[in-house]
């Protein structure tokens, strides 16, 4: 066997692999016998039928195709190995010279898609200043008010309500003809007045109300609400207060501490943690804005043919990736395009430059890191997972130890961020 390459545009080559006549008439023969087991001849048992017989029952196709099925894949596969080709999906097969007589020498093409050569420019250049973070007591004490209000309990009050108020109250929604539009009603609808988690001016229409008050308003919805039939629309809405209750005064001591963050600290020392806390996240937080500084930088310095195949594949992750977050808000595809006023084929239309720049990114990243040599080696991985394994509780060590083993995913993928890391270390100044 003897196989060429052609290179061709989009990442794809040519292999033209020509297969000795003695090959093909191996390859027919182990196809024979396995049509041979399978046929059914009258006077013969399966397997024990003569060749000639089985010539004259069988179509030459049919031989053919079972042939094509046993040296395709074998000489392919060679052809493949032997010219070191990094294939990323299946080849589309055209044959050139079928055998139709003894001595021919079988002949096709195998056009595939291979992982393309990647070009980064002058990478060195990039640099991305590290951002500083500070807590202010500000952002210290609204997070403190945040933990407190969620374990606030309410009582029930006689009085007309306001502002930090909470109302559980029934609405429905009716345009100017007077007719009920679909989903603008609620009943026991809780809301905290000026959380602002209604629409503009609704809540403060309830600012004022006594416990089975019935009131009507009109409102105009945002031009950017999220439901695009309700924007700018004009609305009537019907009104009733069933319950009203204020928030019961609370005191930051170690008791609502613990039952807040399950630890027994004063509250000093919670401050400290909370502030320690949010100083660890804004951290990640700018890390996270650095990185992806540098990516979008490598982004714009690659240079490769990106295989039709490989985008295709990663708008389908892209696609899968969007399915899931629509499926955790409780829509079904679906409901999702219906929604947008998408097709799936408009998704993944409008999401093809976004998977190739995901690719571009993937593979500018990996292409630096072994120009530099800078992969995590063994030794800091198992380092790294000795870290991880120490933060879990005793009882959930084993499981952790069995994910993180040598050569599994979790491995590779723990190498791969260690790897990235010493990445985004190089260009942080």
């Amino acid at each position: 066997m003897t196989a060429t390459v052609k290179k061709l545009p989009k990442s794809e080559v040519e292999l033209t692999i020509t297969v000795p006549y003695a090959d093909y008439a191996q390859a027919e023969k182990n196809a024979m016998q396995e049509i041979n087991k399978n046929l059914k001849v009258d006077g013969f048992r399966p397997g024990h039928i003569p060749e000639p017989v089985v010539r004259e029952k069988v179509d030459p196709k049919t031989i053919q195709a079972y042939t094509m099925d046993v040296i395709i894949p074998q000489t392919y596969s060679k052809a493949v190995k032997e010219n070191k080709l990094q294939v990323i999906a299946q080849p589309r097969v055209d044959i050139k010279t079928p055998v139709e007589k003894e001595g021919d020498d079988f002949v096709y093409t195998a056009t595939v898609p291979v992982m393309p050569e990647v070009k980064v420019g002058d990478y060195k250049r990039i640099k991305v200043k590290a951002k500083e973070v500070k807590v202010s007591k500000k952002e210290v004490d609204d997070t403190i008010n945040m933990l407190m209000a969620r374990f606030a309990t309410w009582k029930d009050v006689e009085r007309v309500a306001k502002e930090g108020d909470r109302v559980e109250i029934d609405f429905e929604g009716f345009d100017q003809e007077g007719k009920s539009i679909p989903n603008t009603a609620s009943k026991n609808h809780p809301v905290v007045l000026g959380s602002k988690n209604m629409i503009p001016g609704f809540e403060e229409a309830v600012v004022g109300m006594k416990v089975n008050d019935e009131k009507e308003f009109d409102i105009t919805f945002p031009k950017d609400y999220h439901a695009k039939n309700m924007q700018g629309k004009a609305v009537k809405f019907k009104l009733k207060l069933g319950r009203l209750e204020e928030k019961e005064a609370q005191v930051l001591d170690e008791a609502l501490v613990e039952k807040m963050i399950g630890q027994k600290l004063s509250p000093e020392d919670f401050k400290k943690k909370i502030e320690v806390d949010l100083l660890a996240e804004m951290k990640q937080r700018a890390q996270t804005e650095s990185d992806n500084e540098v990516v979008q930088e490598i982004v714009k310095l690659v240079e490769v043919d990106l295989p039709e195949t490989l985008v295709d594949q990663e708008v389908d992750l892209l696609k899968e990736e969007r399915k899931k977050q629509v499926a955790q808000q409780g829509l079904t595809w679906e409901q999702y395009l219906s929604h947008v006023k998408k097709t799936d084929e408009d998704f993944s239309k409008d999401h093809r430059k976004g998977a190739e720049d995901r690719l571009k990114a993937r593979l500018g990243v990996t292409h630096i890191i072994e120009a530099e040599k800078l992969h995590a080696t063994d030794e800091e991985v198992k380092k790294k997972i000795e870290e991880v394994i120490a933060s879990y509780p005793d009882e959930n060590k084993e499981k952790v130890i069995e994910y993180y083993k040598e050569g599994s995913q979790g491995y590779r993928q723990l190498q791969n961020n260690l790897s990235a890391d010493k990445l985004m270390k190089m260009f942080s100044s």
